[in-house]
């Protein structure tokens, strides 16, 4: 996410679509998370709340990822100030592991230690890129397409148990850049996304749509989309699952995954950008925070599912209920404690760097 724009932002005025677009991303990810802990099947499930996760769900990371490509091109840091806020992701990454040991080991690389890779790596990448040149995202996501294409074994081919592991330095860093479940490739890819957009289209006042970049990636991702659906249902198997064998797969991000992916973030990103989403602003606002905070609940009730037998009804209540509620949360949390949180913290210690 672009966390490393607050700088910036602060000394002008707040982007509106932008704090929208981080609420979504984040609200997305607290969604995966409850579902992934009130999940009261332990086998592959055809529903409606997986299909939800699944489609909705899985904008969650690569908005975020798209995000934070777009603050890189905005943000002022310094090498020291890249130096702190990666080992801040790094650390805030097995702080987060530590309050969810449901879900992660405590070195499990994950959304922020990918965030931290790209503190380092992406400012090199993008200082050379130019208004409306989509060389760099096209060659890099042909290379990605293929290298999964013809060595797809490089992003692993375990269990999740696998993906998660820590149980060597060899194992986490194989999760951090190749294996695990966001490591630096093919994620890069959506970060290189974010850049892209930041500089085609700097004006906030103009929308997305207007781009013909953004219009021809939207067509082409729309009928690529359709076409794999129809097809997977001709063939009468999966067309996404997170982990399954389906033609659109998270855990690894395939091609199609990926495409996909790219097309549904453009698609939130122009709608949010034409219609703006002024209740979410909150949350966008602290969306670092609330990323951080809301594993603690998780943690605290990851078992409720189980005690008190629930139903896939009551599940994706649960589920829905504790997404929502983190929009008021936030709105109080601004209007009470408004230097209270991470974000606040993480802007501090640069500008003292």
């Amino acid at each position: 996410m672009s966390w490393g724009t607050d700088d910036t932002m602060s000394q002008t005025k707040r982007i509106t679509h932008i704090d929208s677009l981080r609420g979504v991303a984040v609200l997305l990810m607290v969604m995966v998370h409850a579902a992934a802990t009130w999940n009261p099947f332990q086998v592959t499930q055809s529903s409606a709340l997986a299909y939800i996760v699944s489609g909705l769900g899985g904008l969650a990371a690569p908005l975020f990822v798209t995000l934070f490509g777009w603050g890189i091109v905005r943000s002022k840091l310094t090498i020291k100030a890249r130096l702190f806020q990666t080992t801040f992701l790094l650390t805030a990454q097995v702080l987060v592991n530590l309050t969810s040991p449901h879900l992660f080991h405590p070195f499990t690389p994950g959304i922020l230690s990918l965030m931290g890779l790209l503190t380092l790596i992406l400012p090199a990448l993008v200082v050379r890129m130019k208004p409306f040149n989509i060389q760099p995202l096209a060659i890099t996501a042909l290379l990605v397409f293929g290298i999964q294409l013809f060595v797809p074994e490089i992003q692993g081919v375990g269990e999740w148990s696998d993906r998660v592991s820590d149980d060597s330095a060899y194992l986490i860093g194989s999760n951090l850049f190749l294996t695990g479940t966001y490591p630096l490739f093919p994620w890069i890819v959506f970060a290189l996304l974010g850049a892209t957009i930041s500089l085609a289209k700097p004006e906030s006042s103009q929308t997305l749509v207007h781009n013909r970049f953004t219009r021809s990636a939207l067509v082409f991702g729309l009928v690529f989309c359709l076409s794999t659906f129809v097809y997977s249902n001709v063939e009468n198997a999966l067309w996404a699952h997170p982990t399954e064998d389906a033609y659109l797969t998270f855990f690894p991000a395939n091609s199609a995954f990926i495409i996909a992916a790219m097309t549904g973030v453009l698609l939130v990103w122009a709608l949010i950008q034409r219609y703006e989403l002024p209740f979410l602003n909150s949350t966008g606002q602290i969306s670092l925070t609330v990323y951080l905070v809301h594993f603690i609940p998780l943690s605290l009730m990851n078992d409720f599912e189980i005690i008190h037998q629930w139903e896939l009804t009551t599940s994706a209540t649960a589920v829905l209920l504790y997404t929502l509620a983190w929009i008021p949360v936030s709105a109080l949390w601004l209007k009470h404690w408004p230097h209270v949180n991470f974000e606040t913290i993480l802007k501090r210690i640069r500008k003292s760097l």
